[in-house]
């Protein structure tokens, strides 16, 4: 079984930082051992950047240089003495291949450091094992954060996406057929079948629309997406709906919103009177006369002598006329 290195995540190395010595456990029997260490760009891609510097020790001998091949570099152990040879390759994924040839098998601490030439900070992934094939190991990286969504009856949901990167050494694997339901109304629609290092891409989820009877206004559920990470070999989405039918108003603001309608009616219809009156006015009222001017309908008593003593005694006088 091949043992990947950080714990979690990556090394995050700027311009001619170095890791410092790491432990590297080499079978104490094994005639050979590969170490694979990915060079991560800053995005989704190999960046081709400057090889690393990788150095390996064996017991207490010196740090050496590991050659790129074929040419090879060799390794002492504390006394001087040669233990073997070692030289790396490197594929178009910006994986680095370390084989180490071991000619005086033996118990003793093996030793590797890496250090960053590139002017471009990278992070860096390793693994370990016996061979290059057995050595390779993906490590997955997706948004675990819960999907919770709302979806009203009648309403379409767009997909969502989920970015997932693979920052391993190997290939990543997701297991599983596409259009799967993941429970609580969603699909796994589309993921990468497989995913190269240093390579992302995303999962499509959709989201079923509502349809009535709605049974349960919430539903969740857990669902696990299987890898062939060694670490984490399966990821699991927490997943929510809360569906909604048709909305229904509170009361106390469906009584507000009468109210309202109902003053605006008022206000509107006492505007309309108003302006009503004001082309219109009601009968029996009249405008003000104008300054020096008798009402319309006043008469001189010299017109209609026989009421001079009636009704026009309570008529005012034609301007400038006094009462006698």
């Amino acid at each position: 079984m091949a043992d990947i290195f950080p714990d979690t995540g990556q090394l995050r190395l700027a311009d001619q930082a170095t890791s410092g010595l790491l432990p590297l456990v080499v079978d104490k029997v094994a005639t050979s051992w590969s170490v694979l260490v990915v060079a991560l760009g800053p995005n989704c891609a190999p960046l081709g950047a400057r090889p690393p510097d990788i150095e390996l020790r064996a017991g207490s001998g010196v740090l050496t240089t590991v050659a790129q091949a074929p040419a090879k570099s060799s390794i002492v152990d504390g006394t001087g003495s040669a233990v073997g040879t070692a030289s790396w390759t490197r594929d178009a994924n910006d994986v680095f291949t370390v084989q180490i040839d071991i000619s005086n098998p033996g118990e003793r601490p093996w030793g590797l450091r890496i250090t960053n030439t590139d002017p471009q900070e990278l992070g860096f992934v390793w693994s370990t094992g016996r061979t290059p094939a057995k050595t390779q190991q993906p490590r997955i990286i997706l948004d675990r954060t819960p999907l919770r969504m709302t979806v009203a009856l009648g309403e379409t949901v767009p997909d969502i996406t989920i970015p997932i990167s693979n920052i391993g050494t190997g290939p990543l694997h997701v297991n599983g057929p596409g259009d799967q339901p993941m429970g609580a109304g969603y699909v796994l629609k589309n993921f990468p079948a497989s995913l190269p290092p240093n390579a992302c891409d995303h999962l499509q989820i959709g989201i079923s629309p509502v349809s009535e009877p709605i049974v349960t206004s919430l539903q969740t559920a857990d669902f696990v997406l299987p890898c062939n990470d060694p670490v984490t070999q399966e990821v699991t989405l927490q997943l929510s709906r809360d569906e909604k039918g048709k909305d229904v108003k509170d009361v106390k603001d469906v009584a507000k919103e009468n109210k309202d309608d109902k003053d605006d009616k008022e206000r509107k219809e006492a505007k309309e009177d108003k302006d009503a009156f004001k082309e219109h006015p009601a009968e029996g009222m009249h405008p003000a006369s104008e300054v020096n001017h008798p009402p319309e309908h006043f008469i001189p008593p010299a017109q209609r002598p026989d009421l001079a003593d009636s009704a026009l005694r309570d008529e005012p006088p034609e301007p400038g006329r006094t009462e006698r």
